[in-house]
């Protein structure tokens, strides 16, 4: 008898927590994709930024001015295509997330219909 109530009980809490526990691993999973694009993102800004920094350290006369002035256009064109790249993906992220939420919530609510 206590066998059968606790594999009752066991049964009811895991039908009762397992949309949480889906809830947070897609927390997590989102969140760790989050992380490791921004880290990544960070990188290549820093990188940019230094590699700009060197650049100028080397200006020397007005010609070496002149070509890292020119350069610059360049570089905010690039830095520009990036930063709407990195929107874009960014805001995917975010529609594939609610996209996983409203799946989960529409799964959550057809078991609760079938347990009512």
């Amino acid at each position: 008898m206590y066998e059968d109530f606790m594999k009752q009980a066991s049964g009811q809490f895991e039908q009762l927590f397992a949309p949480q526990r889906k809830l947070g691993g897609l927390y997590v999973d989102y969140l760790s994709k989050l992380t490791s694009y921004q880290m990544e993102a960070a990188k290549a800004y820093s990188d940019l930024g230094v590699e700009q920094l060197r650049a100028l350290a080397k200006v020397s006369d007005a010609k070496s001015l002149q070509a890292f002035v020119d350069s610059q256009s360049k570089t905010a064109k690039a830095l520009s295509e990036k930063m709407s790249q990195d929107a874009s993906t960014l805001a995917g992220f975010g529609k594939d997330f609610g996209a996983e939420l409203q799946k989960l919530a529409q799964e959550n609510a057809a078991g609760f219909g079938k347990a009512a």
